[in-house]
């Protein structure tokens, strides 16, 4: 009899841990599609109310949380403002808002500075800009 239970355990093994991986797979494809889809959520919000001046970019932290990821001109303080509070209302919408880490890259101000005169030239792109992160 504990032989043929035995038997029975040992034919059990691949199906279940298949059944565990498939589990496993899923549960990451859902992760990945949830960070796509704040991620286009955060953009489409961005691009609703500034335009398209930026693209951020939504990743997993180590340690649990996500990491915001956007390149901004510095030049434009008002501009990094609104992102943070555009930033916190799309991801304070959803249950699964863990810790989200905002980071802000430099750009050169004429990259994003569409309106810019053009008499400016290449100047604007000589300016040294400091590097800000913050996190809610």
């Amino acid at each position: 009899m504990s032989t043929m239970l035995t038997a029975i355990a040992v034919m059990l093994i691949p199906p279940v841990a298949i059944a565990l991986l498939l589990r496993l797979a899923e549960r990451t494809q859902r992760k990945r599609d949830e960070r796509t889809a704040r991620q286009i959520e955060l953009t489409d919000a961005i691009h609703r109310e500034l335009g398209a001046i930026v693209a951020p970019t939504v990743e997993k932290r180590r340690g649990g949380g996500l990491l915001v990821r956007m390149t901004v001109p510095f030049d434009r303080p008002e501009l990094a403002a609104t992102l943070l509070t555009l930033t916190d209302q799309v991801f304070s919408r959803h249950d699964d808002a863990h810790a989200v880490e905002i980071a802000f890259t430099p750009r050169a101000a004429s990259v994003a500075n569409v309106n810019r005169p053009r008499s400016m030239g290449k100047r604007a792109m000589e300016q040294p800009v400091p590097v800000i992160a913050a996190a809610r």
